[in-house]
Parts: C-alpha cells; sequence; structure tokens
C-alpha cells in the first residue's frame, strides 16, 4: 500500500483513501496529490450516477 504525506496534519495516509479532509481550508490544496487523488475519484462518482 502506497502512502502519501499530508502537510498540514503532518500524518501519513494511504493514497487510495485519498484527502481526509476535503473541505477544510489547507494552504497546500494546489500542489497535494491526496487532493487530486480524492477530487478524481469525485468526478468518477459523480459520473456513474
Amino acid at each position: 500500500m502506497e502512502k502519501g504525506f499530508c502537510l498540514k496534519y503532518q500524518e501519513e495516509v494511504p493514497l487510495e483513501e485519498g484527502c481526509r479532509h476535503p473541505r477544510d481550508y489547507c494552504p497546500h490544496r494546489q500542489a497535494c496529490m491526496l487532493y487530486l487523488l480524492w477530487k478524481e475519484r469525485q468526478k468518477h462518482e459523480d459520473s456513474s450516477h
């Protein structure tokens, strides 16, 4: 299982989980791989409905 690192909360997060706090303010959002993965997953879930 690959992990990413959340700079805001200083914790490791599994990449398949994505961002744990996607609606909170984050100064690192634009460069955050965890957030980008979460955002892509949301697009796929929205298009499957």
